[in-house]
C-alpha cells in the first residue's frame, strides 16, 4: 500500500509539472531567452535539459521510491550515446548522465505534438521527428543529417535509441540500424558510448509507473568510449 501511494504521488506531481508548470516557463521564459541571446542558446538549453532530467529522476527517487544505480560516467564533450530502451524514464535518466553539449534525440513524430512540455522542448531543441516507416522521407533524412553534423562540429550530443520502441520483456530488440549508420557516417570523429539500462522494463507506461515505480531497482552501466567503426 505504501509503495503504491509513493508511485501515485510521483505520477501526480510529475503530471502537474508537465502540464501546468513546465509549458508556460518554457514558452514565456526559455524560448524568449534563446531568441534574445542566440550566442548563449546552447548554454541555456543545456541548463534547461539537465534541470528537467534531474527533476524527473529526483522525483522518481523521492517521493517515488525508485532506486537508480549508475556505474560509469561520460566526459564533458560532444559524443554519441547509444542506449537501449525499456521505460518512459529512459530519456530523463540518459540526459541526466550528460556533461557536454545539450542533446539531440531522434524521436517518434507523435511526441512532437500533443504532449505538453515534451512537444515544445523537442521542437525548441530541433529533435529529428521520425515516423519510423520502412523508408525515411527526405525531410526525415535531412533532419538526421543536420543533427549528426551538429554533433560532428561538437555543438550537440547525440542520444539515440536504435530499438525504436520500448522493450516488453527487458530483452534488447533488433536495431533500426539505418539511422545509427547515418549518424556514424556523418560524425565519424566523435566517440561512442553505450549506456545499458536494466530493471526498468516494467515501467513502460503511465499505468505501470502508477503501480510499480516504488521499490523498483534500475541499473545503468556506461561503457566506452568506442571509435567508429
Amino acid at each position: 500500500m505504501i509503495r503504491a501511494a509513493q508511485s501515485l504521488v510521483f505520477l501526480v506531481i510529475y503530471f502537474i509539472y508537465l502540464v501546468v508548470v513546465m509549458p508556460p516557463i518554457q514558452g514565456l521564459v526559455i524560448r524568449p531567452l534563446c531568441a534574445l541571446n542566440p550566442k548563449r542558446r546552447p548554454t541555456i538549453l543545456r541548463w534547461w535539459f539537465l534541470l528537467q532530467a534531474h527533476l524527473v529522476v529526483g522525483l522518481a527517487r523521492v517521493p517515488g521510491g525508485l532506486r537508480v544505480h549508475v556505474e560509469g560516467s561520460l566526459p564533458d564533450s560532444s559524443l554519441i550515446m547509444v542506449m537501449n530502451h525499456q521505460s518512459m524514464l529512459d530519456i530523463p535518466i540518459g540526459v541526466s548522465l550528460l556533461r557536454g553539449p545539450y542533446p539531440v534525440i531522434p524521436i517518434r513524430a507523435k511526441y512532437t505534438r500533443g504532449f505538453p512540455g515534451i512537444s515544445g522542448l523537442s521542437r525548441l531543441a530541433g529533435f529529428p521527428s521520425l515516423k519510423q516507416g520502412e523508408r525515411a522521407t527526405r525531410a526525415e533524412h535531412g533532419a538526421m543529417v543536420a543533427a549528426a553534423e551538429a554533433v560532428a562540429r561538437g555543438e550537440r550530443t547525440m542520444l539515440i535509441y536504435p530499438e525504436g520502441h520500448r522493450s516488453r520483456d527487458g530483452e534488447i530488440q533488433p536495431f533500426m540500424a539505418q539511422g545509427l549508420k547515418l549518424v556514424f557516417r556523418h560524425a565519424q570523429q566523435r566517440p561512442v558510448y553505450v549506456v545499458v539500462i536494466d530493471g526498468a522494463w516494467q515501467l513502460r507506461s503511465l499505468s505501470d509507473i502508477a503501480f510499480r515505480l516504488a521499490g523498483r531497482r534500475v541499473q545503468v552501466q556506461v561503457l566506452g568510449p568506442y571509435a567508429i567503426p
